[in-house]
C-alpha cells in the first residue's frame, strides 16, 4: 500500500509508517506548499491513498474525484503524534486497503467510515 501523508500530519508518522512497511511520501518533502489539487493529482498519479487531518480533501472527493483517488481524514479530538500513529496502526491492522479501493475514509479513535 502506498501514501502520500498531507503536510498538517507530523514527519514522525511519515517515519513510523515507513517502518511499519509502507511506500510513504511526505508532501513537505515532495510538494511542500502544494494545494490540495495538486496533492490529489500525484496521489491518483501514483495510486496512493492521501492521509490527512483537512475536511476538505473529502470535499474534493465527493465533488470531482469521486472512485479516482483513495482519502484518509482522520477525525482525532487531540491529534498528537502518538495518537494518530496508533490510531493508523490500528486501522491498517484491521484492514485490507486493497478491498476498499478507492474511497474516502473516514477514521477516528473508534471506527471508521467509508464513502463511496
Amino acid at each position: 500500500m502506498k501514501f502520500i501523508v498531507d503536510e498538517n500530519i507530523s514527519h514522525r508518522t511519515i517515519k513510523f509508517l515507513k517502518e511499519l512497511g509502507y511506500d510513504v511520501k511526505g508532501v513537505p518533502e515532495h510538494l511542500k506548499g502544494s494545494d490540495d489539487e495538486t496533492i490529489i493529482s500525484l496521489a491518483i498519479e501514483e495510486d496512493r491513498f492521501v492521509i490527512t487531518l483537512d475536511f476538505d480533501f473529502g470535499r474534493i472527493y465527493y465533488f470531482s474525484k469521486r472512485e479516482k483517488v483513495g482519502i484518509i481524514v482522520l477525525r482525532i479530538r487531540l491529534p498528537t503524534v502518538e495518537r494518530v500513529n496508533q490510531v493508523l496502526e490500528k486501522f491498517l491492522r484491521t484492514v485490507n486497503m486493497e478491498e476498499l479501493g478507492k474511497c474516502l475514509i473516514i477514521l477516528d479513535e473508534k471506527k471508521f467510515r467509508v464513502r463511496r
